[in-house]
């Protein structure tokens, strides 16, 4: 832990927080999340703590879906005092089944980013197919070696099953597309196993008519992209492809209506100068990244977000702004605007 960050620990419970959250009064926040989960578990945020996430939001701050913030900011000229906006990538069905309940109890909105090929069935996420095939076997008879990946023989353990995962999933998002499925499928023959014909519960997406009664509710349907791969890994015809078709099955599903949109894993090495132009152009009214620094809401099309699950102390400081505070003073910003400006409306 850095050296801002162990302050903030310190001195954020004693009025730092509010302190901060005075200073950005003016800043919005992002938030990122994106499982969910009745009691605590890795990656997802459990019940309890999102609802102490927003009953906090609803009584410190302006809570708006994404869409409702930059509407708020085109028609008055800048944006609202104190705003926070909740977001959820992918469209798992644990949304559904856990948050969304909490937002309508308390009446916040938020913005839930869908993955549509998820959505129809047609494709599992790729991060969930690895934590699928590692789960699956116990043991790996002989050592694997794929590209510059070894998975050394012996028996696959609540030990050392997250390293290996790790270790794969980064190769996979270090690859092109087309290069990351044959990854995969290579990985899959390997391990002597087979995916199973549809979407295994744990991993299950919401439906259209989930989607319906979430929107009809409050909750912004932005997107995704259709398939769910690093944009930046992508040649600018398959981006088109995968941005358009996005807003196509939104909109055919759910009615024309101002949305906005959400890079795939939305890293600085997931971005190219001409996607935010190619968002535009396909209707969405702007979009967030997965990474925060001191830009922050600077430029609608590159938005930055910042995580929040079941750590309080990266809630905090990330909702009242005290993170950004720390960004700002290193003056952070890791990923560079000339080429991005130059790219808007071609």
């Amino acid at each position: 832990m850095g050296l801002f960050s162990r302050i903030i620990r310190t001195f954020g419970p004693v009025g730092g927080y509010e302190v901060a959250r005075q200073i950005c009064r003016s800043q919005p926040r992002i938030l990122m999340y994106h499982r969910f989960s009745s009691a605590p578990a890795d990656g997802k945020c459990s019940s309890k703590h999102f609802e102490d996430q927003v009953k906090h939001i609803k009584r410190n701050y302006n809570p708006f879906s994404l869409i409702g913030l930059m509407e708020y900011q085109r028609e008055h000229g800048r944006f609202p005092p104190h705003a926070v906006v909740i977001t959820v990538d992918d469209g798992y069905r644990d949304f559904y089944q856990y948050a969304f309940p909490i937002l309508k109890k308390y009446d916040v909105p938020a913005t839930l980013f869908a993955t549509t090929g998820f959505i129809e069935r047609e494709h599992w996420l790729w991060p969930d197919k690895i934590t699928w095939l590692l789960n699956e076997v116990s043991e790996i008879p002989e050592t694997i070696q794929i590209d510059l990946i070894e998975l050394p023989s012996g028996p696959v353990s609540a030990e050392n099953r997250p390293v290996y995962w790790k270790r794969l999933n980064d190769h996979a998002l270090s690859l092109p597309d087309q290069e990351k499925q044959q990854f995969i499928g290579e990985l899959t023959l390997r391990l002597n196993t087979a995916f199973p014909l549809s979407i295994p519960g744990a991993y299950e997406p919401l439906n259209w008519e989930e989607l319906r009664e979430l929107q009809d509710s409050g909750i912004e349907i932005g997107g995704h992209t259709v398939t769910h791969p690093s944009l930046g890994r992508v040649d600018e015809e398959q981006a088109k492809e995968e941005i358009f078709g996005c807003m196509e099955s939104l909109t055919k599903n759910l009615g024309e209506r101002p949305r906005t949109f959400c890079y795939p894993n939305g890293q600085p090495s997931d971005f190219k100068p001409f996607l935010p132009g190619i968002v535009e152009r396909a209707g969405f009214y702007g979009a967030v990244t997965a990474f925060p620094d001191a830009r922050g809401v600077a430029e609608p099309y590159l938005m930055r977000r910042h995580a929040s699950g079941d750590d309080m102390f990266q809630f905090f400081k990330s909702v009242s702004g005290a993170e950004l505070i720390g960004l700002q003073l290193r003056s952070e910003v890791r990923l560079g605007m000339g080429a991005v400006v130059a790219s808007y409306g071609r």
